[in-house]
């Protein structure tokens, strides 16, 4: 059995993005961005013993920066405040990359990453929402997704927000 997944949800409408009190969202900044992701991804894999190794900044490089979709504003990171006078922690990133040549080339979610104590409290959600809303902008209604099937936790989610298996063939 393959243990990726492959999902799709077709957009019948505009995708509702839902606010959260105290999470704010923002794009890649610059730099200064790349270890805030990796210390993100690394807090919200860091219970999955599969397919999940340690990463550095070369290892960003080459899954974002160095690929012909890449766009700062195709990356987002949900932060929040723990405390009034706390500076903004990161909790959550998604990513929309593009897949194949125009003009057939699909909007894929790319590396959705929540840290475990934001969990179950709608911030998955929301993300996976702003993906969908920048692709109905952009006149599609068709997206796509790979995850392990061995991430039960994301399976799930995926199959609440209405995502289905592609079948191979």
């Amino acid at each position: 059995m393959n243990p990726i997944l492959q999902l799709t949800r077709r957009l019948v409408e505009a995708p509702f993005v839902p606010e959260i009190d105290g999470i704010r969202l923002r794009h890649y900044a610059g730099p200064e961005d790349i270890a805030v992701w990796l210390d993100l991804r690394r807090r919200a894999f860091a219970r999955q013993r599969l397919g999940v190794g340690a990463w550095d900044e070369r290892d960003f490089a080459r899954e974002f920066l160095e690929k012909p979709w890449w766009r700062h504003d195709a990356m987002w990171f949900a932060e929040t405040r723990r405390m009034p006078s706390a500076s903004c922690e990161p909790v959550g990133t998604i990513t929309l990359a593009r897949r194949g040549a125009s003009p057939d080339e699909k909007p894929v979610i790319h590396w959705l990453a929540v840290a475990p104590g934001f969990r179950r409290h709608g911030l998955g959600r929301m993300l996976v929402a702003t993906v969908e809303s920048a692709v109905w902008r952009a006149g599609q209604r068709q997206v796509w997704l790979e995850t392990h099937s061995g991430w039960q936790e994301a399976a799930k989610l995926y199959a609440a927000l209405g995502y289905e298996q592609v079948q191979a063939g």
